[in-house]
């Protein structure tokens, strides 16, 4: 059993969250408001609000219209005024962003891994981390890190139980990021983080049900359901590469035969079409590759079939019907509002989004299909650190009024002492 259950501070941070949502998403509004939809008294709502002003995330704008008494005062959220760290990794490569309270980036910074160890990872990531806030030194930001990171991660322990593409296995990386770096950090699977990233900035913006699908070196895919992101027991659902498509298909380093992830990832993809144009040596993938094969990879093929060639679109048509198995499950399974395909080569690839919502209609449920919309990702490549930082801002509110926010932010102003308009969105 939990011990913090029925302390009051629990209690506390609970209806301070709740408040800060309703906030967040109302813009303005005024304190009997907050009351009447949060069910909490005048005098609790009146306190909750004094911290998030004196935090700076709040303030007060002017008088609402009377219902017969006295006007209210409209409270006014300031996304600006505080800033979240979001970071993912991805192609031994690290992309961190710096997003305001409304997970809209602001500033970006990306750093080679010199190397695969996650000693390596870590040292660049704490460089980089660095150097973003030191460009942005006026800004007031929260003191955690959120990360998405490749391979299986147990979100409570912050360790990497697995991530074959990288060759880690138990690595405690939460830890050794909160000793380099000096935050606390928040660590999920980057395809996880992704689905948040789309949830709050992206394609899916307002949906409570939601699929996100990341095709990139594996297959995996992030759960939001009823407007949270659904982890499983130990922190790995969603992983759907390892969903058998072919029975006694290729082998997959899991152990299985005909995993998706070996029929539609991008290695996958550019497999396959290494093998097909040692057979049929004619059209623009051959004109661009047939003397160096080894170069042609997973964004070629895309590129090739939206400019129309045959064998590229043959090749984005199989793994669109592959996909189209696994997508028709889980519309049956999950009930989703929508399916976001993103990923590193084909996120944006409305050709084979439409290969897929034409495959999928023969996959899945009509009922449950007609009510799931199947969709490109907005965020691209800034899906998962966004997604990342989205993380942090779950926990604004009680890292706002933490002991540690002071030192971080002392040099910056409150929005309570910016103009009215730079409090806007």
């Amino acid at each position: 059993m939990n011990p913090r259950i029925g302390q009051p501070e629990l209690l506390k941070e609970i209806n301070r969250a709740r408040v800060f949502e309703i906030l967040r998403h109302a813009r303005t509004i005024s304190r009997p408001e907050l009351a009447d939809l949060t069910g909490l008294s005048r005098a609790t709502v009146s306190l909750l609000i004094d911290s998030l002003l004196q935090a700076g995330i709040v303030r007060e704008a002017g008088l609402g219209a009377s219902s017969g008494g006295r006007p209210p005062v409209v409270l006014e959220f300031c996304p600006d005024a505080v800033c979240a760290l979001g970071a993912r990794m991805r192609d031994y490569q690290w992309s961190v962003v710096l997003t305001n309270l409304d997970a809209a980036p602001l500033d970006r910074e990306q750093i080679e891994i010199p190397g695969s160890s996650a000693e390596a990872a870590t040292e660049a990531l704490a460089r980089a981390v660095e150097n973003l806030i030191q460009r942005t030194r006026t800004r007031r930001i929260l003191p955690a890190l959120g990360v998405g990171s490749p391979g299986l991660v147990d979100m409570r322990s912050g360790i990497i139980q697995s991530a074959t593409d990288v060759g880690w296995f138990g690595v405690p990386l939460k830890t050794m990021l909160e000793e380099r770096i000096g935050l606390e950090v928040y660590l999920a699977n980057r395809s996880k983080v992704g689905a948040l990233g789309e949830h709050w900035r992206g394609a899916a913006i307002g949906t409570q049900e939601l699929i996100y699908i990341a095709i990139g070196t594996g297959v995996a895919c992030g759960i939001i359901h009823r407007g949270e992101l659904y982890a499983g027991t130990n922190s790995s659902a969603g992983e759907l590469g390892h969903v058998t498509v072919v029975p006694d298909g290729p082998l997959c380093p899991c152990g299985n035969r005909g995993c998706l992830q070996q029929l539609v990832s991008d290695p996958a993809l550019a497999r396959s079409a290494r093998v097909r144009l040692r057979e049929a040596q004619h059209g623009l993938l051959f004109e661009r590759f047939g003397s160096q094969l080894e170069a042609l990879d997973a964004a070629a093929v895309f590129a090739a079939a939206e400019a129309g060639d045959e064998l590229a679109c043959e090749l984005l048509d199989e793994a669109a019907e592959h996909l189209a198995v696994a997508v028709g499950n889980l519309v049956n399974l999950f009930n989703p509002e929508m399916i976001v395909i993103g990923g590193q080569s084909g996120a944006g690839s409305e050709l084979f989004v439409e290969m897929l919502r034409r495959k999928t209609r023969r996959r899945a449920m009509t009922y449950p299909l007609s009510a799931a919309s199947i969709t490109t990702a907005k965020l691209g490549a800034d899906a998962a650190a966004v997604g990342a930082a989205v993380l942090v801002l779950q926990h604004a509110p009680d890292l706002l009024l933490g002991e540690r926010m002071n030192s971080m932010t002392a040099a910056a102003p409150f929005c309570g002492q910016q103009s009215r308009h730079s409090c806007r969105s």
